[in-house]
C-alpha cells in the first residue's frame, strides 16, 4: 500500500514539474517572441538616444559577450540600411577594446571586415548623404589606427585597396579623397598612399585643382611630400598654387622654407629655429601625423650638423667606436630591422673606409651617422643616406648592399609551358667574402592539395607541428597569431629562410593531417580555415606573381 502511493505521489510530481517545464518553454518562447517584435520596433523606430542607450547595457551588463552582441546588432542595422545608428555602435565598438585594454574575440575580428564590405557597398540615391557616410566610414577606420581593431581593419585594407581606391576618386570630393588619404598613412600603408596619390594627380587633378580650397591643399601637399611627390603636385598645381605663393599659415611656410634649402638656400641655425617654432605652431595635422610628415625634414636640416656627423678622423682612431664593415639599404622611413622584426633601428656614428675600384682602402676614412640595429648589429643606410655618404667620401666610394629581405631580387620568375601549375623560383647570387658565387635554384612544384578523407578512428599520424617543423620553429602558428600576425611572421622570418615550397608543404600537410581526424573538419575548422587562408595569400602573393625568392 505504501509503495503504491509512494508511486502515485512521485508519478504526479514528476506530472506537475513537467507541467511546470512546459509553462516555462511557452513563457520563455513568449518573452523572445515579446522581445523580437520589441527589437523590430527599435529598429524602424528608434533613435539615436535610444540605440545609444541600448549600446551602452550591451557593453555594461554582458561582460565578454558584449563586444559580440555589439556587433549583431551592427550588422542588423546595417542590413537594414540604418548606417547612421550603426557608426554608434562602431563607436561603442572601439571604445570597449580600448576599455578592456583586451584583444578582440576571434568573431569580432572576422566580423570588421564583413561589416565595411555593407558600408562599402552602399547603395543611396542621395549622393551628399553618401559622401557623408564614407566621411564617417573613412573617420571609423583611422580611429581605429590606434585600437586593437587595428590588424583587422589592416588586413581588410590591404585586401580592398584597388577597390577603395576607384570609388573613393570617384567621387570628386576633396574631403573625402584627403580622409581617405589620411587612413592610409594612419595604417602605414605607404605604397598603397602612393599609387592613390599618383592616380589623383593623372586623373582628377585638373578638376579638384579649380575647386580646392587653402587648407585642403596644404594636407595634399604634406601627404605627396611624404611620399616624395610634392615635386609632382606642384608641376600640375595651377589655380592652387597661389597657396604656396601667398603662404601665411604654419605648414605653408615650412614647405617654403623647405624648398628653399632644397633650391641651394642657406640653411643655418635661424632656419632650423624658424622651422621648430612654425611646426610648433601647426594645428592642421595630429600629432602622430606630424611625427611621419616631417620626419623628413631634419633630412633637409643635415647640411647644417654635417660637421658634426661627418668628419675627418685623427690620426688615431677611436678605439670605442664600430667600424661599418657591411652596409646594407633599406627603404625609405624604415624603423626596424628587417632581419630581427621587432628590434627598432637606432642612430649611431660608425666608421665607414672609402675606396677607389682595384684600389686599396681611403687612408682618410669619416665617422658617419648611420643606423643600427641593437640586437644583430647589422647597420643600414637610407638611399638619401647613401647619397650624401658617398658625396662625403669623395673622391672615394663604398659599397651599399640592398637588403635581400627589403629589396628582394627582381629576376623573373619563369613558368614551364607544359605544366602551368608549376613555377620555378630562382634566386639571386650573393658574394661571399672570397668572392666566389653560389646559387640556389628549387626545382618545379605543383601547389599542394589540402583535400583528405576523414579517417573511421583516430589517426595515427597527428601532426608533431608544434614540435618539428622548422615553420613553428620559425614562429609561425595558429594558436595566439591573428592574420597580420602571422603574415608579419612569414615575410619578416620565414621567407629568408625556407622555401616556398617547403612552406607550403609544411601548412598543407597539417591541413590534411587534421582533415583526416575523426570530426577533423569540425573539431579543426578554425585552425584549417587560417592555414588555407594563409596558402591562398602565399599562392597570390608567391607562387602566381614574378616574385624571386630570397637566398637563404
Amino acid at each position: 500500500m505504501d509503495s503504491r502511493e509512494n508511486k502515485e505521489k512521485f508519478v504526479q510530481g514528476l506530472n506537475t514539474v513537467r507541467s511546470s517545464f512546459d509553462q516555462l518553454e511557452v513563457l520563455c518562447r513568449e518573452v523572445k517572441s515579446e522581445n523580437d517584435i520589441l527589437w523590430d520596433v527599435i529598429l524602424a523606430y528608434g533613435n539615436e538616444a535610444l540605440w545609444q542607450k541600448l549600446f551602452i547595457a550591451l557593453a555594461n551588463y554582458n561582460g565578454e559577450d558584449g563586444p559580440a552582441l555589439i556587433v549583431k546588432k551592427i550588422r542588423e542595422l546595417l542590413e537594414h540600411n540604418q548606417y547612421s545608428l550603426a557608426f554608434l555602435g562602431l563607436n561603442h565598438l572601439v571604445a570597449i577594446t580600448y576599455t578592456e585594454g583586451e584583444e578582440p574575440s576571434e568573431f569580432v575580428q572576422i566580423s570588421v571586415s564583413s561589416i565595411l564590405d555593407l558600408m562599402f557597398a552602399m547603395n543611396i540615391p542621395d549622393l551628399d548623404e553618401m559622401d557623408r557616410l564614407l566621411m564617417d566610414t573613412m573617420n571609423w577606420m583611422k580611429k581605429t589606427a590606434h585600437s586593437p581593431l587595428r590588424d583587422s581593419v589592416h588586413e581588410f585594407i590591404h585586401g580592398n585597396h584597388a577597390r577603395l581606391n576607384q570609388l573613393i576618386a570617384d567621387t570628386n570630393s576633396p574631403e573625402l579623397i584627403l580622409e581617405y588619404l589620411h587612413t592610409l598613412l594612419a595604417f602605414d600603408f605607404y605604397y598603397p598612399l602612393k599609387g592613390m596619390m599618383a592616380y589623383i594627380l593623372g586623373k582628377e587633378w585638373p578638376f579638384l585643382d579649380a575647386k580646392i580650397q587653402e587648407k585642403q591643399y596644404v594636407h595634399f601637399l604634406w601627404i605627396a611630400f611624404y611620399i616624395s611627390m610634392d615635386d609632382v603636385l606642384v608641376e600640375a598645381s595651377g589655380e592652387s598654387r597661389r597657396f604656396i605663393e601667398q603662404a601665411h599659415t604654419p605648414e605653408m611656410l615650412i614647405y617654403k622654407k623647405y624648398c628653399a634649402m632644397k633650391s641651394g638656400g642657406e640653411c643655418n641655425r635661424q632656419t632650423t629655429e624658424d622651422i621648430i617654432a612654425l611646426m610648433a605652431q601647426s594645428r592642421m595635422f595630429e600629432e602622430h601625423e606630424k611625427t611621419k610628415l616631417w620626419e623628413e625634414i631634419s633630412k633637409f636640416l643635415e647640411p647644417l650638423a654635417e660637421a658634426s656627423v661627418t668628419m675627418e678622423l685623427p690620426t688615431q682612431l677611436p678605439t670605442d667606436m664600430k667600424k661599418a664593415s657591411s652596409i646594407w639599404q633599406l627603404k625609405n622611413k624604415t624603423d626596424h630591422c628587417p632581419h630581427c622584426s621587432q628590434s627598432q633601428l637606432v642612430k649611431e656614428l660608425v666608421i665607414v673606409d672609402g675606396f677607389k675600384k682595384h684600389s686599396v682602402p681611403a687612408y682618410k676614412p669619416i665617422v658617419f651617422e648611420l643606423l643600427t640595429c641593437i640586437l644583430c648589429s647589422r647597420i643600414y643606410a637610407y638611399d638619401s643616406t647613401k647619397r650624401k655618404l658617398n658625396n662625403a667620401l669623395e673622391p672615394y666610394r663604398c659599397i651599399v648592399q640592398l637588403d635581400p629581405i627589403d629589396y628582394p631580387p627582381k629576376q623573373l620568375a619563369v613558368k614551364p609551358v607544359a605544366s602551368p601549375k608549376r613555377v620555378v623560383i630562382t634566386p639571386t647570387t650573393t658574394k661571399t667574402s672570397t668572392t666566389s658565387k653560389a646559387a640556389v635554384t628549387n626545382e618545379y612544384f605543383a601547389w599542394p592539395s589540402t583535400e583528405a578523407r576523414e579517417s573511421q578512428g583516430k589517426s595515427d599520424r597527428e601532426s608533431n607541428f608544434r614540435d618539428e617543423t622548422q615553420l613553428h620553429r620559425l614562429g609561425y602558428k595558429i594558436t595566439g597569431l591573428n592574420r597580420m600576425k602571422r603574415w608579419d611572421i612569414l615575410v619578416r622570418k620565414v621567407i629568408p629562410k625556407m622555401t616556398l615550397k617547403e612552406i607550403v608543404n609544411t601548412i598543407a600537410n597539417n591541413v590534411r593531417l587534421r582533415k583526416s581526424q575523426e570530426g577533423g573538419h569540425t573539431k579543426f575548422a578554425y585552425a584549417i580555415a587560417e592555414w588555407e587562408h594563409d596558402l591562398e595569400r602565399l599562392k597570390q602573393e608567391y607562387y602566381s606573381s614574378n616574385f624571386t625568392w630570397p637566398q637563404y
